[in-house]
């Protein structure tokens, strides 16, 4: 084989090689978010010897942002529904490109897909997509009522939980001093749910009710705790809870502080007693000692 022919088969292969390079190396576009939030997109790039012609933004496989280093406007924003790219908050170079979006409710929910492409000759493409969804999230902790600070022994617990409106299907579970509680220690869960910002949204409220016995509480010593967790399947992310404690009062504690003060009230009725008692014996004494006068000068 010729030197020279050997020489560009050489550079082609290598030319090749370097030609198939070009790849986005990591999108970042979050899973989930909530509508009132703004959120920021962004993916990083191997031009490999490339020279960079445009990165481009796609929702839907309709192209919203442009960068074009080469070209006037670099920067260029398209119309597309259910988002806004924020005016200035973009930056983009030969390695990446973020942008910020202002979100529009469920309609900005959707395929994110970053496209990069190299220049002339060649044009080579190379991309990466990934799914968000835009929800109207719980903004709160669950909310946890008719609970007290203290309980006795044997005594009849009620308490409920309530969680934050959600566009989203919420999951509460009650937790009694660190143990999930029995499907025969709840109620039925009550769903409510109000139009809002495009959503259905929704807010579930569950009550527990059981009686204070049993070794959970025995060998818990002298602190209840109740907590309820509200979760959204498939996020764990967004899990919240709420706990609430309380004193714990054993019957044998109860008893003795009972004795104490019955005791202190029938000594002090015992002194009450006397004190009267002694007060009205002056008024029969006298009453005799008349009676007896009156029978001796009859004699």
């Amino acid at each position: 084989m010729d030197f020279e022919l050997l020489l560009c088969f050489i550079l082609l292969i290598a030319d090749f090689h370097r030609i198939s390079c070009l790849f986005v190396t990591d999108i970042n576009v979050p899973e989930i978010v909530d509508f009132r939030d703004n959120v920021t997109l962004s993916c990083s790039y191997d031009m490999s010897g490339h020279t960079l012609n445009s990165v481009k933004w796609y929702k839907d496989k309709m192209e919203f942002f442009r960068y074009s280093p080469m070209m006037h406007p670099v920067y260029m924003k398209f119309p597309v529904t259910g988002i806004q790219v924020q005016d200035g908050k973009y930056f983009c170079n030969e390695s990446t490109c973020r942008i910020e979006l202002s979100l529009l409710g469920a309609k900005s929910t959707g395929a994110y897909k970053c496209e990069v492409s190299g220049d002339a000759p060649l044009f080579k493409l190379a991309d990466k997509a990934d799914n968000m969804t835009v929800a109207a999230l719980p903004q709160s902790d669950p909310l946890i009522e008719s609970f007290n600070s203290m309980y006795r022994m044997e005594e009849l617990l009620s308490a409920t939980c309530t969680s934050d409106y959600s566009s989203l299907p919420t999951r509460l579970t009650w937790y009694i001093n660190g143990e999930q509680a029995s499907l025969g220690e709840l109620q039925p869960s009550i769903d409510t749910s109000i139009p809002a910002h495009d959503y259905i949204l929704r807010r579930q409220k569950l009550q527990v009710r059981f009686y204070l016995s049993g070794p959970r509480f025995y060998h818990a010593g002298k602190i209840l705790e109740l907590k309820c967790v509200a979760e959204i399947e498939n996020f764990p992310e967004l899990k919240r809870e709420t706990s609430l404690n309380a004193a714990l009062i054993h019957y044998d504690n109860l008893n003795n502080q009972m004795l104490i003060h019955a005791g202190s009230g029938a000594s002090g009725s015992a002194s009450a007693f006397t004190h009267h008692s002694s007060r009205k014996s002056i008024p029969l004494l006298f009453v005799i000692y008349l009676l007896l006068s009156s029978a001796l000068s009859f004699l």
